[in-house]
């Protein structure tokens, strides 16, 4: 999974979450799990979030059984420098992780069209 996010824009992406440790890949059941992103320059390798340019909290889950919540960004958090970042998500519950994802890439890319008339 990777994304591209236009810079100083609003989005919002639905994301399943796989179990891919097992063939074929089953969806992760995140019923009444929270699902905690943060994306992170390439060359960031804290342990902790405390750079990270993006983090989000997620809570209400669309699909929870079947994996599926919905990652949700304002204005104000995509607008970070355009290039290519890093993130994942990670599960947790009861306070304990219960699983990572592999990282995946985001690319803040421009606003293609800029005319205003």
């Amino acid at each position: 999974m990777d994304f591209d996010i236009q810079q100083n824009v609003p989005m919002s992406q639905q994301i399943y979450l796989y179990d891919e440790s097992v063939d074929p890949a089953v969806p992760y059941d995140i019923t009444g799990k929270t699902v905690f992103i943060s994306i992170k320059k390439k060359n960031d390798f804290r342990e902790d979030d405390t750079e990270a340019l993006i983090t989000s909290k997620l809570t209400l889950h669309f699909d929870p059984a079947g994996g599926g919540t919905l990652w949700a960004l304002t204005q104000t958090q995509t607008n970070i420098p355009l290039g290519r970042y890093k993130g994942d998500a990670r599960i947790y519950t009861s306070a304990l992780v219960f699983i990572n994802s592999t990282t995946f890439d985001v690319n803040i890319i421009p606003v293609v069209t800029q005319r205003i008339v």
